[in-house]
């Protein structure tokens, strides 16, 4: 597998990964260079409410409610958006994912979500998940991960606790198929 073709795409957690950051989790791999890989986990909710953490930042919402996202073990108190834009327009800086997808770390583009004011949907993370270099590969080799080409369709227009399962219908795959064998996940 090409390692400059794993990002953009996504991380499946095979059943069961011994590591619970990371259990029955999808990441969407936005980055992968020799330098290391960066994610973020888009089915992980977390306890906090959108318009609770908001309110906390003193920023007025219009955006539907609904929880911030538990986008990796890294940095947990940094958040990032997610959120879709015109083809090759992101709206600042950031990890431009897809041509209509990326994220940034930027409060203006959170405050423009909050009001409403972004040309598509946004989901707000919280923390990333990040791999040294050649990290990722090894636990791919080891059956760590599954890897999966990337769908935006599977950010915005599958629920959020249907991803992981929806992700490994797309692949043609049951996680019930999955033994846990010393050096990794084995089909």
């Amino acid at each position: 597998m090409a390692s400059d073709r794993l990002a953009p795409g996504f991380l499946l957690a095979p059943p069961p990964l011994s590591d619970p950051n990371f259990d029955r989790s999808l990441v969407l791999l936005a980055v992968h260079e020799t330098g290391g890989s960066m994610g973020f986990i888009v089915n992980r909710p977390s306890e906090i409410k959108l318009h609770q953490l908001l309110k906390e930042l003193d920023i007025n919402a219009v955006a539907d409610d609904r929880s911030v996202l538990i986008g990796g073990p890294v940095s947990g108190f940094s958040g990032f958006v997610l959120y879709e834009h015109d083809d090759g327009r992101p709206l600042g800086p950031g990890i431009e994912v897809a041509p209509s997808i990326s994220v940034s770390p930027s409060r203006e583009i959170l405050e423009a979500g909050a009001r409403g004011d972004l040309p598509g949907r946004f989901d707000l993370l919280l923390g990333y998940a990040g791999w040294a270099p050649l990290q990722l590969e090894a636990e791919l080799e080891r059956g760590s991960w599954l890897h999966a080409p990337f769908d935006p369709e599977l950010l915005f227009e599958v629920p959020m606790d249907q991803r992981w399962q929806e992700t490994y219908a797309r692949l043609g795959v049951s996680p019930s198929g999955f033994i846990n064998v010393p050096g990794g996940a084995q089909a």
